[in-house]
């Protein structure tokens, strides 16, 4: 099996091309090979492929498609010229080219689309502060981030543990890094997606539920229980005294209160029942 044996190649057709191609780059980039065994190009792309599988053991998975021996896949895909090399990342092409690269630029190609070699210590790093471990996995993302600056998902979790520790503008200061296009290359992609959202949702809420400048009125009272209340997991007394601000005076403070229950929303499971009572109770009231 493949993931037991990194580098080896996979032979892949009509029949079994969902299942080894698609469904698998849902764990791991696959690149697919199209050939076929008369082609002069495929003798020159396919060594090369299969080279750097195995010095990238762990970075993605090779599968070969013979295109004469699989028709549906060329009608469905639209491959008109072989050597096509096609990168699947999360069941989707990621990119794509055509010809017999040399292997600099196969390589280029590889390292702009592949996530980088740090991703897998990241991801360990989000566990570890999923189980509360604050201390490791701070120390996780900031040894991948000696190394690579910009790893999104490392700064996506030094930005949850900064949140932890109060420190705001350091978790401001991490998502100002995250470049939003690396996630595309990550086949933990939705999960890291959902967490830069609730990321900044916390954000938001810390900063909404600041007192403003001078004095501060009973509407900015509430909302500071109501923001405090969200970010200690107590989302019905934060929701409640929320939609109540947004009934009184939408305009107060740019609308916050609508931005905070949205915010609010995004922290919350999304199969709760309170979830999708009061979005329904938000929505009533603004277009009623």
């Amino acid at each position: 099996v493949a993931k037991d044996t990194p580098g080896q190649v996979i032979e892949a057709g009509d029949q079994d091309f969902e299942a080894k191609v698609i469904e698998r780059s849902m764990q791991v980039p696959v690149l697919v090979d199209f050939w076929a065994p008369w082609c002069g190009p495929c003798k020159v792309i396919g060594p090369v492929l299969e080279k750097l599988s195995k010095q990238w053991p762990g970075r993605f998975e090779l599968v070969k498609v013979n295109m004469d021996e699989s028709p549906m896949l060329a009608q469905v895909l639209r491959i008109q010229s072989i050597p096509a090399v096609k990168l699947f990342i999360n069941g989707h092409i990621q990119d794509e080219f055509v010809g017999a690269y040399p292997e600099p630029e196969v390589v280029r190609f590889l390292e702009h689309n592949l996530p980088s070699e740090k991703v897998e210590d990241a991801v360990q790093g989000l566990r570890l502060w999923q189980m509360g471990d604050n201390a490791g996995a701070l120390r996780v993302f900031k040894q991948v981030l000696a190394n690579e600056p910009k790893n999104a998902a490392a700064l996506i979790g030094l930005g949850h543990c900064q949140m932890d520790e109060g420190d705001v503008d350091g978790a401001k200061e991490a998502v100002a890094k995250v470049n939003e296009a690396d996630l595309e290359k990550l086949t933990d992609r939705q999960t890291l997606e959902k967490l830069l959202s609730v990321l900044r949702s916390r954000i938001l809420l810390n900063e909404a539920g600041q007192p403003p400048e001078g004095k501060a009125g009973p509407l900015d009272e509430q909302l500071g229980a109501a923001c405090q209340a969200a970010l200690t997991g107590q989302f019905e007394r934060a929701l409640e005294p929320l939609l109540t601000i947004v009934r009184t005076d939408r305009k107060f403070r740019d609308d916050i209160a609508r931005k905070a229950m949205l915010a609010v929303f995004d922290l919350m499971p999304l199969d709760s029942p309170l979830r999708t009572s009061y979005r329904q109770k938000l929505s009533n009231l603004l277009f009623a």
